[in-house]
């Protein structure tokens, strides 16, 4: 039974290193589903493009754009949107060793993952699966990770807080 452990923990070490190896210092694209089974269950499912420490993710209808120095959260529906300095709260997002050294039960395989959660704070013991995992080599461009307030009408909240 040990032995069956063993090969279990070592199969999903293999894995997250696998991945991690594919992902490391590329564009990574991919789709996701998260299922938290806190006090409340929420699900979030949606899309994202990572590079580097910019990213741009669709949860939900909303979005949010980073390009490594500042964070748009964008949300249509309200018409607002929440400008802030990065800060730590990025880096299991943007770090994939972070996020893959928080995971357990990693199941990794062609172009998908799934796994739990186990890092702190709200999302512990989370669900999450990504999907559609595409990489490319980098752009190095980070304003295509911004988001362009200029262009929103008067109807919008734009609530700067760097």
């Amino acid at each position: 039974m040990l032995l069956a452990a063993a090969l279990v923990q070592a199969a999903a070490q293999t894995d997250a290193s696998a991945l991690l190896k594919k992902i490391q210092g590329k564009r990574v694209s991919f789709d996701y589903s998260l299922n938290t089974a806190d006090k409340v269950s929420v699900k979030h499912s949606g899309s994202a493009v990572v590079e580097g420490n910019c990213y741009h993710i669709v949860d939900n209808g909303a979005e949010l754009w980073c390009d490594g120095k500042s964070r748009w959260t964008v949300d249509p529906a309200a018409k607002e949107v929440y400008i802030e300095a990065t800060g730590m709260e990025e880096d299991m997002l943007v770090s994939p060793s972070k996020l893959l050294g928080s995971v357990r039960d990693l199941v990794a395989g062609g172009s998908s993952a799934s796994g739990k959660y186990t890092g702190e704070g709200p999302g512990n013991g989370a669900t999450f699966v990504l999907t559609s995992i595409k990489t490319s080599a980098p752009k190095g461009n980070p304003s295509e990770f911004s988001f362009d307030v200029s262009a929103l009408d008067k109807q919008w909240v734009i609530t700067d807080l760097r």
